[in-house]
């Protein structure tokens, strides 16, 4: 319906949703779009048209004292929408590489991975709305290639093109250590009660205690063929997706 897909790896953003409606972005080498759709119905609630520029990363999307903001990281500029009407709230611009990542939101900073040196960062809103967006500090030797940065608690976790992860605190994106994983990391990090998880491509997962520490809890490896992907979490058991299989591990009992 808005022309063919121009880009050299398809559609990677995925589709966030809240309530009853859907949240669409696609940035690619063509005419590019932010979209809301009902889901019960297939309609547009509202369309945007936006520049041509090619992007992976997926929109985030937020609830808050009642307003309902989607921030998106793509390509050279940062934007934080009002998902009620389409209305844009900010922008930021002059941030490079940041084309895979997705934004991570923690109720204060809003921190944007990039693979570039020196354009991770954390911004922040002037005010609520998110109006005004500036630069809180800069992640400290340290980039984020596909998989979005993971805020835990009072500290940032993220992982560089070559497969070596970095602790950061929050307050300031001070490097508190590096740690270099067994592989390049394809899925992003997750978090879970006490614990940090790295999945690797080849299939082996690190995980760490959520402390800011360093120390290695378990080490596991899958024999897989193809790369890791992504992940879900449901009902105490993963699923992870590789080019040809989902695999399912959890406790039998």
């Amino acid at each position: 319906e808005y022309g063919p897909m121009k880009g050299n790896h398809g559609v990677g953003s995925s589709l966030c949703q809240l309530g009853e409606s859907l949240g669409i972005l696609i940035d690619h080498a063509g005419p590019s779009y932010l979209l809301k759709v009902n889901k019960k119905t297939g309609e547009n609630e509202w369309k945007i048209d936006r520049p041509e520029r090619v992007s992976w990363s997926s929109p985030t999307l937020v609830r808050k004292d009642e307003k309902e903001m989607l921030f998106i990281s793509s390509n050279g500029v940062v934007e934080c929408f009002n998902f009620k009407n389409g209305l844009k709230i900010s922008s930021k611009e002059g941030i490079e590489g940041n084309t895979v990542a997705s934004p991570t939101y923690n109720g204060d900073l809003l921190v944007i991975g990039s693979s570039k040196p020196d354009h991770t960062k954390a911004l922040r809103g002037k005010n609520s709305n998110f109006e005004d967006l500036e630069v809180a500090w800069v992640a400290d030797d340290a980039t984020s290639s596909f998989g979005s940065p993971l805020i835990a608690d009072d500290f940032l976790y993220l992982v560089n093109r070559a497969g070596v992860a970095t602790c950061h605190d929050l307050a300031n994106g001070k490097k508190r250590w590096d740690l270099r994983l067994p592989g390049s990391c394809w899925a992003s990090p997750l978090h879970a009660p006490e614990r940090i998880y790295f999945f690797t491509k080849e299939g082996e997962t690190i995980v760490l205690k959520d402390d800011g520490s360093k120390e290695i809890l378990a080490q596991n490896k899958l024999s897989i063929e193809g790369r890791v992907y992504g992940y879900a979490v449901a009902d105490s058991k993963f699923v992870l997706r590789t080019g040809s299989e989902l695999i399912c591990l959890g406790d039998l009992n």
